[in-house]
């Protein structure tokens, strides 16, 4: 199971993949759906929002918190 924290006021996000250490993320704008995937959109240095990486809905929890 992969679980996504994502914090949409801080844009930060802990992802867990399958049992792992969680790995953190700064500038994470929004996860959006794409195809069958969740996709994690991060801010570039350039301003623009590019691919982080994408994960299977299947086997994905996002968990959302907003403080």
């Amino acid at each position: 199971m992969i679980i996504l924290e994502f914090n949409t006021r801080e844009h930060t996000l802990d992802a867990t993949f399958f049992d792992e250490s969680p790995q953190y993320y700064d500038n994470v704008m929004t996860i959006k759906y794409f195809e069958g995937f969740y996709e994690v959109l991060q801010k570039q240095s350039n301003g623009k929002n590019a691919p982080l990486f994408r994960v299977p809905l299947s086997s994905t929890v996002i968990k959302y918190t907003h403080e």
